[in-house]
């Protein structure tokens, strides 16, 4: 199970929406930035990733969106909480 939790506040809004993304966002996230795992992109923290992650996660939740452009040009506020050290919670890396 995911840890991580994405509080954004955009220009027009008065309190932050929290996402909480799910692994279908994280394999999204994967496949629209071409990255080999979104798991070392997150541990590693670009804000790109971070913010796109959030808005796919509301889109995934149901709340109507603006575009991706528009949702980064209006961002005024993000907050990611996330446990690097095990980003998947309860669980323990697997072994080869």
């Amino acid at each position: 199970m995911l840890d991580l939790s994405i509080s954004t506040r955009l220009a027009d809004e008065t309190e932050p929406v929290t996402s909480k993304p799910t692994m279908g966002t994280l394999l999204q996230l994967e496949r629209y930035f071409n990255l080999p795992s979104a798991i070392e992109a997150l541990q590693q923290t670009k804000i790109e990733h971070v913010a796109w992650l959030a808005w796919e996660s509301r889109r995934h939740a149901g709340l109507v969106v603006p575009t991706w452009e528009k949702f980064r040009d209006t961002l005024v506020d993000i907050e990611f909480d996330s446990d690097n050290d095990t980003p998947l919670a309860g669980g323990e890396p697997p072994t080869a």
